[in-house]
């Protein structure tokens, strides 16, 4: 199946360069399976969004993936006036 990975303000190497791509996976995929093809499970500070939902990291082996989705990567970040 396919799902949609996009970049919010972050580079990935596996990306090369570009904000979005989308992911081959098994039928079966979870986020976790997603995040380890990526190279981005092993950031402690990588954030996750699936369809605009937030999912924690001690959720994303038991978050199933479907064709279609989006998932959202990016690191928390400061900024203000």
């Amino acid at each position: 199946m396919k799902v949609r990975v996009e970049l919010v303000a972050i580079e990935l190497p596996a990306f090369g360069g570009a904000k979005s791509r989308d992911l081959d996976l098994a039928a079966d995929a979870n986020l976790q399976d997603a995040m380890s093809q990526l190279g981005a499970d092993g950031d402690p500070a990588m954030l996750a969004m699936l369809n605009g939902e937030a999912v924690p990291r001690d959720r994303w082996t038991e978050t199933a993936l479907s064709a279609g989705d989006t998932i959202s990567l990016f690191r928390p970040f400061k900024g203000g006036c």
